[in-house]
């Protein structure tokens, strides 16, 4: 057929965007995909590389020392530091409501 155009041999694909333009998105692409650190991120790699406390350090006065430096971690280390080590206060607590209800202490209606 004369003027038919032949399916099989048809370019259907887009058009490749002019290679100036290629590479200024592969560019901007690349450029995004390299992640930023947080300030936390950053944060926590300067920590990580100061010495170590001495066991009978301060850490209290050590995070007071360092708030400046450090203001996000001095923060967590406040909040965790404050956490009691031992169970006594919760077992004294348990030990004078068993002495307020317990079974000894009887009830006048």
């Amino acid at each position: 057929m004369a003027g038919s155009v032949d399916p099989t041999t048809t370019d259907t694909s887009p058009a490749e965007p002019p290679p100036m333009k290629r590479n200024k998105f592969f560019a901007l692409a690349n450029r995004s995909s390299t992640p930023r650190p947080t300030p936390s991120e950053t944060e926590v790699s300067l920590y990580l590389n100061q010495p170590c406390l001495q066991e009978d350090g301060d850490p209290l006065g050590y995070w007071k020392a360092k708030q400046p430096e450090f203001p996000v971690l001095t923060r967590l280390a406040a909040k965790y530091l404050a956490i009691s080590a031992t169970s006594v206060p919760v077992e004294r607590l348990f030990s004078m409501a068993g002495k307020l209800f317990g079974p000894e202490v009887q009830f006048k209606r």
